[in-house]
């Protein structure tokens, strides 16, 4: 059984822009107005009332009297001007809140700058390395045994980095040609020598200045053979 959760309209959080403001026009109307008399005076105060005038000689009587008739006319009245005060003391105390937390509520939600994509490794299955690999057998070969002993050399390692490329494998961006397809070899679990063996006459035949012989070719067919006998092992093998 599936429903779906309701969510509230309004989040809390947006109401806050709107108490700002709110606050605001209040406080720009009660500084154009002057001062407002918030509530009645309904508290209780004591007003003294002057006494009756005294009477007349022929009529007087006693001059002296108990406390109650001298404060009979004495009435007390409740004075509650103080809770106007704390009224508006209390909305100036919440507008002020109200403000604070709209400028946290902006500032946390200001805008950043979208964060740079991360690398992510792209992990190929070794099979389709070895696949594609294999497939380019002959065009190695024919490569290696073309040409002089070093452009021979140069091209066959070319030819085995076009097909660890085409498998889909991504350099890193610290690797030069030959720690790329030496790195991708040794992840097939060929043999490392036969790796090391042609990586080092790649080296030699690209970047060194003295003559490579036949010597140097023989040695990189060599090698390469070996490394497709291995992947024709893999294939057959358990």
């Amino acid at each position: 059984m599936t429903g779906t959760e309701r969510r509230p309209l309004v989040a809390p959080a947006a109401l806050l822009p709107a108490g700002v403001v709110l606050g605001l026009l209040v406080l720009v109307w009660a500084a154009t107005t002057g001062p407002v008399q918030m509530l009645r005076d309904s508290g209780r105060r004591y007003v003294f009332q002057p006494p009756p005038p005294p009477p007349s000689p022929s009529n007087a009587g006693p001059t002296t009297g108990n406390l109650r008739e001298v404060t009979k006319g004495i009435r007390p009245i409740a004075d509650l001007a103080w809770l106007g005060d704390l009224i508006a003391t209390t909305v100036l105390l919440l507008v002020c809140v109200a403000v604070l937390l709209g400028l946290r509520w902006l500032w946390l939600h200001r805008w950043h700058p979208p964060e740079a994509p991360q690398e992510v490794a792209f992990d190929v299955l070794p099979e389709r390395v070895a696949e594609a690999v294999s497939r380019d057998r002959a065009a190695q070969l024919r490569a290696v045994a073309e040409g002089s002993p070093r452009n021979g050399i140069v091209a066959c390692w070319l030819r085995l980095q076009a097909s660890v490329q085409e498998a889909g494998v991504p350099p890193r961006p610290s690797d030069t040609a030959a720690e790329f397809v030496q790195r991708t070899l040794r992840s097939l679990d060929l043999d490392p020598r036969a790796i090391a063996s042609l990586a080092g006459l790649y080296r030699e035949a690209r970047f060194s200045e003295h003559p490579v012989g036949e010597d140097a070719r023989s040695a990189a067919r060599a090698a390469l053979e070996t490394l497709h006998a291995d992947l024709a092992a893999r294939r057959v093998g358990p």
